[in-house]
């Protein structure tokens, strides 16, 4: 019997280890090491980018090669671009480093050689230079390129014209007969942010300024309609709350900025200083002006002269408080209450011959007015009167006015100062038994007493305390390199970089 024996051909098996190794080698999701990025020169001599990922359009590739070729032509300075999404590695600096001397980018004895190396998932570039570049395209000049124009147009997700501006700017210098010269006249030396010079910082000042000076005037003015009464200040001072409220604000930010609009670096720069100063200086102004509403208000006790003195204070401080929109908010009480207040202020009859009596004069007798039910009625601000005085009769007349819900009708002395569900505690309660208390109604004026009722109070219960103590322990793996070790070569680490 034969047996037919099938033998799979030798190229089929040849096909699958080479389509093996093609998988093997390819980049792993877009991210690229020193060896399989792709070399320029493997397409010509001309070829001066790669751009695997096609991050470039063509014309720009085609565009940036000129320039190269004519750099390269014209000063024997090679001028190399790498743009991908990703690499593997955790610094563009070694990164394009080791890309740079893996190249030998430059002429051997010259050592004039530039890469540029973007990666745009990562939001990097990073300027290399060699040795010879080093004095013609100094470190700092290199940062100020890649601020001026690639930051720029890549936060706008503009990668072509980013490059292109600073490929043209880096083939002007290089053919510019005095390279060093032509710099610090296209690109002077940067102002420092604290001069006065930078219009952030003139900004900063003058907005500085005119919060100061606003706040100064609220000051002025808090202390020219301040009242005779005084009292102890429990408010912090409007400088400390002010700032706390910013802080707050930023520490909140954070999370917007970061988690959510991912443009962290873009808001939180020296640019940005007026605004944040301003932000400021409108927090520090709204609490200085809620200060001053309250002490002015605080410094009276008749109820016109208080009402009066907010007025003008509303009148007078009306600019800064358009500058500090939490100061609506006081604006609105004053407003509010003037118009609770305007009936008040009437006289009881259009005869003329009314006056009100002023809680504000010091020999004001109320006792001569007001009843002693009545004093306690103001003292709890349950019931205030206004004392209306005819000049022709002599005749007193006291209205009152409405004061806080807090208190109800007494049956027993009519007076508005029972104080209605006050909880007393009749036993206390221990950690073996439980207490007693007895919910009331009780007069303030007259000791009236009505009971609501017997209550129980929950048994005491001690507190469990006690301190757990563990040991842990951490354990370090070791780190290793995922691009290799990297080799010398014509360049030391010249250059800058930067993000966006």
């Amino acid at each position: 019997m034969n047996l037919l024996i099938f033998r799979k051909p030798a190229h089929h098996m040849n096909s699958w280890l080479f389509f093996l190794f093609l998988v093997w080698t390819l980049p792993v999701h877009g991210q690229y090491n020193v060896e399989n990025i792709p070399h320029p020169k493997n397409h010509g001599q001309q070829y001066f980018v790669s751009n695997p990922d096609f991050v470039l359009s063509e014309g720009t590739v085609a565009d940036l090669n000129r320039l190269a070729q004519e750099t390269d032509s014209l000063t024997s300075a090679e001028y190399a671009i790498v743009v991908v999404n990703d690499y593997i590695g955790d610094s563009d600096f070694e990164f394009a480093l080791s890309i740079f001397n893996h190249w030998g980018i430059g002429k051997k004895t010259s050592n004039t050689g530039l890469l540029l190396f973007v990666a745009t998932d990562r939001r990097e570039y990073r300027f290399i230079s060699g040795y010879g570049m080093e004095g013609i395209l100094p470190d700092a000049y290199l940062k100020r390129i890649g601020e001026k124009y690639l930051v720029p147009h890549f936060r706008e997700g503009e990668y072509d014209s980013g490059i292109l501006e600073a490929s043209r700017f880096v083939h002007h210098i290089l053919q510019s007969p005095d390279a060093r010269a032509e710099l610090e006249r296209m690109m002077p030396k940067p102002v420092p942010f604290w001069s006065i010079q930078q219009p952030y910082t003139k900004n900063t000042l003058l907005i500085l300024s005119l919060f100061t000076g606003l706040y100064i005037w609220l000051e002025w003015l808090t202390r020219r309609l301040r009242g005779k009464v005084k009292k102890k200040k429990g408010q912090l001072h409007p400088i400390i709350s002010g700032c706390g409220c910013m802080g707050l604000l930023m520490f909140l930010s954070l999370f917007v900025f970061v988690f959510i609009f991912n443009n962290l670096g873009q808001v939180y720069q020296f640019a940005n200083l007026p605004y944040f100063i301003a932000i400021l200086g409108s927090l520090v102004l709204a609490m200085k002006f809620h200060a001053s509403r309250t002490a002015i208000s605080d410094s009276y006790k008749d109820v016109g002269n208080r009402g009066e003195a907010l007025n003008k204070f509303m009148l007078w401080g009306f600019f800064p408080a358009l500058l500090a929109p939490l100061a609506y908010y006081d604006l609105g009480m004053i407003w509010k209450r003037a118009g609770q207040n305007k009936a008040r202020l009437n006289p009881p009859d259009d005869s003329g011959n009314w006056t009100r009596v002023d809680r504000d004069e010091r020999n004001v007798k109320l006792a001569k007015y007001l009843d002693k039910g009545q004093q306690k009625e103001e003292k709890l601000n349950s019931q205030t009167y206004e004392i209306w005085l005819n000049s022709n009769t002599n005749e007193s007349r006291i209205i009152g006015w409405d004061g806080s819900n807090r208190y109800a009708l007494c049956p027993s002395c009519a007076y508005k100062t029972l104080e209605t569900s006050v909880e007393v505690e009749l036993r206390a309660a221990t950690y073996s038994s439980e207490g007693k208390g007895e919910q009331k109604d009780i007069c303030r004026h007259c000791s009236y007493e009505d009971s609501k009722g017997t209550y129980v109070i929950p048994m005491r219960v001690r507190s469990s305390s006690g301190s757990s103590s563990g040991g842990g322990s951490s354990s370090g793996g070791g780190s290793s390199s995922s691009s290799g070790s990297f080799g010398g070569g014509s360049s030391g680490g010249g250059g800058a970089g930067g993000r966006w």
